[in-house]
């Protein structure tokens, strides 16, 4: 039985917790593609829009509420159609964790760069 609840626990235990990605230049995170889906209305998208700009992360926003093919991506990208949602690179984050994205950025803009080195 001491067996089975030390298991229970262990399973309750993050793993690697903090980012073993290293920390992209700004430079290298100007080249990442992010699409963000929102809505106006959403406080925490417009937190998450402030996080990209702060950082100097360029982005294409798109507005659910009114451009019907972002409503589609959006919907199939994010079934229980959630704001915001974020595309890195081919990413796909649903809310805003601000380690999750950094994490994302910054693993998309290292792939870009080793991708462009000859």
């Amino acid at each position: 039985m001491r067996h089975l609840l030390l298991v229970a626990l262990l399973a309750l235990v993050p793993v690697g917790c903090g980012s073993a990605v290293p920390p992209a230049s700004a430079a290298q995170r100007a080249q990442v593609h992010v699409t963000l889906y929102t809505t106006r209305w959403c406080p925490v998208c417009a937190h998450a829009r402030g996080w990209l700009r702060a950082r100097g992360i360029p982005y294409e926003e798109r507005d659910v509420e009114t451009d019907p093919g972002a409503a589609a991506r959006w919907g199939s990208l994010n079934p229980a159609r959630t704001v915001p949602v974020a595309d890195v690179d081919g990413r796909v984050l649903v809310g805003f964790v601000q380690d999750e994205w950094r994490e994302a950025v910054d693993a998309a803009a290292h792939r870009r760069a080793s991708a462009s080195r000859p």
